[in-house]
């Protein structure tokens, strides 16, 4: 029964180790760390059979030498799962100095008590130092079960390994094998490892999914949300009359010009300047997106028309007197805008929408770099029908 356990207990850990390699195919980097520490923490339980090939001194030293890899390899995937400092400098000198120590209990001191306790502490003392430089940074449940399964393995390998110090006596080098320390040692690490890889399997999954909902919600050129990801936030199919809201739709002025002066490296820099403007809009909940090419939608929530059309006034301001020099456009850059508000008989949010883009149409057609505002369309078409011009009562113009 030992022996068949001691042989599922490297089966596991390789099974963990490839399935955080498949999923670091995925594109993410500390996947890879993971995998290769349980990679090498089953080499570590297998290199006692290399005692039947090799002195017993050089398979303790290939079994202390991958266990010391396996945990730091886990150390630097926890830290860089959550983005934490690294201290790889400290973690490195960690090992080497457990790792000398190591070699003269082995060699010199042929101690395998001594041996066992530098190896496990140096292991605990790693995932320590990861501990510590992460544990501000978990934002989610499955983060902090993670580092719940990394305390776990930490105390496990500690009050073991302490416990086998005080009480083991001397046993000779070969008498590991076989021995029930070994066994117990097999099943807690079992249980240690099967937590820490299903915690952080989860929460690297999680990162892998939440990464790629950003991705096809987020404009990669600018970092606002883009149209879907827009109407996610909003809610395509939320009542807009609910609530007072406002919309504000920005479009760069001229801009196939600036692109055919000065380059599409530049319009670009343009696009993210307008983008770095609106992203600033003081107004509490505030939603920008681009919605391609040079237009953009600010969804600001309760917020009535005339605050609405001085943000955007704001903006066009700071835009137009913003010097361009550093992204090689020798002028500044202007927009036009169109503002709304939703009205208790619109379906949509898209209904404001579709107010504000007609609005930015007149900005347009009336000379550009302005802002062009309106309570509703129905005061709008009231306004036509009584003979009002696009600049009547029911239009507001900057």
């Amino acid at each position: 029964m030992v022996e068949n356990f001691a042989f599922l207990l490297p089966v596991v850990l390789t099974l963990f180790g490839v399935a955080f390699l498949i999923v670091a195919r995925f594109g993410n980097r500390s996947a890879l760390s993971w995998g290769g520490g349980y990679l090498c923490a089953a080499l570590g339980f297998l290199a006692p059979l290399l005692q039947a090939v090799a002195p017993v001194p050089l398979v303790a030293m290939t079994a202390d030498a991958t266990f010391l890899s396996a945990f730091l390899l886990y150390s630097n995937g926890l830290t860089t799962h959550f983005d934490a400092p690294r201290h790889l400098a400290l973690r490195l000198g960690i090992a080497a100095v457990a790792y000398g120590v190591i070699a003269y209990a082995v060699f010199v001191a042929q101690s395998l008590r001594v041996e066992l306790f530098v190896s496990d502490i140096a292991c605990s003392l790693l995932m320590l130092v990861a501990l510590l430089s992460s544990w501000r940074r978990a934002a989610t449940w499955v983060d902090r079960a993670l580092l719940g399964a990394v305390i776990f393995v930490m105390l496990e390998t500690t009050v073991r390994t302490v416990v086998f110090f005080i009480m083991a006596g001397s046993p000779a080098m070969d008498a590991f094998i076989g021995s029930s320390y070994a066994f117990i040692m097999q099943i807690t690490a079992t249980i240690g490892a099967l937590l820490m890889a299903l915690t952080a399997l989860a929460s690297v999954a999680l990162r892998i999914v939440e990464r790629h909902r950003k991705a096809s919600e987020e404009d990669p050129l600018t970092g606002l949300l883009n149209r879907r990801g827009f109407d996610q936030l909003i809610g395509e199919n939320g009542h807009a009359g609910k609530n007072d809201a406002a919309i504000i739709v920005a479009d760069i002025d001229w801009f196939k010009s600036i692109n055919d002066r000065f380059g599409h490296a530049a319009g670009d820099e343009a696009i993210r300047e307008v983008a770095t403007h609106l992203r600033s809009l003081d107004w509490p909940g505030v939603a920008v997106a681009r919605f391609g090419g040079e237009e953009f939608i600010a969804y600001l929530p309760n917020c009535r028309l005339q605050d609405a059309h001085m943000l955007a006034n704001t903006v066009r301001l700071a835009l137009s007197e913003q010097d361009l020099g550093h992204i090689g456009i020798d002028h500044s850059i202007t927009a036009s805008f169109g503002v709304a508000v939703t009205a208790a008989g619109d379906h949509t949010i898209h209904d404001a929408i579709s107010r504000a883009d007609r609005l930015l149409y007149l900005a347009k057609s009336n000379g550009r770099n302005r802002v062009v505002s309106s309570a509703a369309d129905k005061a709008h078409h009231a306004g036509q029908e009584a003979g009002v011009g696009p600049k009547g009562p029911n239009l507001r113009v900057i």
